[in-house]
């Protein structure tokens, strides 16, 4: 799916309530380049609810994840592609971000208005 309107964030969410699972979702494995990461910094925006233009988030079966990602990989495009998190089938449905010094939070859709497109 498409991740340009409400980020990855917003997507995740309306995929885990379409399918009632939770997605765990690592902050770690994220490919957010240097310059988005400074400029979300320097204006306190999140990236998890940035809109990816021409980017793609693809849900596979977890056996075929690796081959997957070989194959976007080796893409002229995909060469940042990466594994980024799993879904579960359990009582909450939802998205759990997992932080780098082990805390969790709670990733919903994206409120309000995203940075507007400038194109």
């Amino acid at each position: 799916r498409d991740v340009t309107r409400g980020g990855l964030g917003t997507v995740l969410h309306e995929f885990a309530n379409a399918s009632s699972c939770e997605i765990h979702l690592y902050q770690d494995r994220l490919p957010v380049g240097d310059e988005v990461r400074d400029f979300c910094k320097m204006l306190g925006l999140d990236p998890v609810y940035m809109g990816n233009e021409g980017k793609i988030i693809c849900v596979v079966d977890a056996s075929d994840a690796d081959k997957a990602l070989q194959i976007i990989k080796n893409s002229h495009y995909g060469e940042t592609a990466a594994i980024i998190g799993e879904v579960k089938r359990a009582d909450n449905i939802g998205v759990v971000l997992h932080t780098p010094i082990g805390g969790e939070r709670l990733i919903g859709p994206l409120y309000g208005e995203g940075l507007p497109r400038i194109c």
